[in-house]
């Protein structure tokens, strides 16, 4: 049952409520505690209160521009080196007033599980503002709420091209390709999102479950939830998978690195 929860919060794709929420804050704010825990709304993610740091709802931004392209959570914690969000910032300093204001009407429709609407919302916003990545991660989390993962692939490249620096697409991209079993291609866009904000906590949290259950890489998976925790140090249940993870890397015999005990 513990790894069948592990799984699920990682990737998911079908939503709670508070998932969905915070699915969506990562998506707009670039969209993320993804384990995506457990639902991947709550990246709109959901993490369920594991990561509600993927919270990437509006409510919890500050001002409109900075619920726009990035639903990014504004915790110091976990806003520090994120290079899509100065970008982000800088994109909206161009953006018409009447364009931003569809988008929270957009993320209006989102909370309200109105997902053709705000699809079709986000559509006209793209077609206004194509340089908006953070509006084709929102399209990607209103496919991933109707279980149409090709169709939400679809979204994330168009984000990613749009903008290559997004961690939140990199992320939730991730989570789809390991609940297709691509681990080697959900490992590669955690570690691209890593790079663009080393401090993602919904990015560590999955990657390290993805390297513990799916890759065997036990050490460094103990590092990313190690990572995870000093930025999440209440997260019980991470506290406990790397409790667990100690236990799985004494028995294999394997030495920690220096310094380490």
């Amino acid at each position: 049952m513990m790894l069948l929860k592990r799984f699920i919060k990682a990737p998911l794709i079908c939503m709670t409520r508070k998932s969905l929420w915070l699915i969506f804050f990562a998506l707009i704010q670039g969209c993320s505690n993804t384990q995506v825990a457990e639902s991947q709304n709550d990246n709109i993610t959901e993490l369920e209160s594991d990561s509600a740091a993927l919270v990437e709802l509006v409510d919890t931004t500050n001002g409109a521009q900075a619920s726009i392209e990035s639903s990014l959570q504004t915790s110091s914690a976990t806003s520090q080196v994120n290079a899509y969000e100065a970008e982000a910032k800088q994109k909206l300093a161009n953006v018409p007033t009447s364009v931003l204001e569809q988008y929270q009407q957009a993320i209006a429709l989102m909370k309200q599980q109105e997902w053709q609407q705000a699809d079709a919302m986000f559509s006209v916003i793209i077609n206004a503002e194509p340089q908006l990545s953070g509006a084709y991660v929102n399209q990607a989390i209103i496919a991933l709420n109707q279980n149409q993962l090709d169709k939400a692939n679809g979204h994330l490249a168009n984000a990613i091209s749009a903008n290559p620096t997004n961690p939140y697409a990199h992320q939730i991209k991730a989570n789809i390709a390991k609940t297709q079993g691509k681990f080697e291609q959900a490992e590669q866009g955690y570690l691209t999102a890593l790079e663009i904000w080393p401090n993602y906590p919904e990015a560590q949290v999955n990657l390290a479950v993805l390297l513990e259950l799916y890759r065997g890489k036990l050490l460094d998976a103990r590092h990313y939830y190690q990572s995870y925790l000093r930025l999440k140090p209440d997260d019980q249940l991470a506290q406990r998978w790397l409790a667990g993870l100690e236990i799985k890397i004494q028995r294999a015999g394997l030495t920690l690195p220096e310094g380490e005990s």
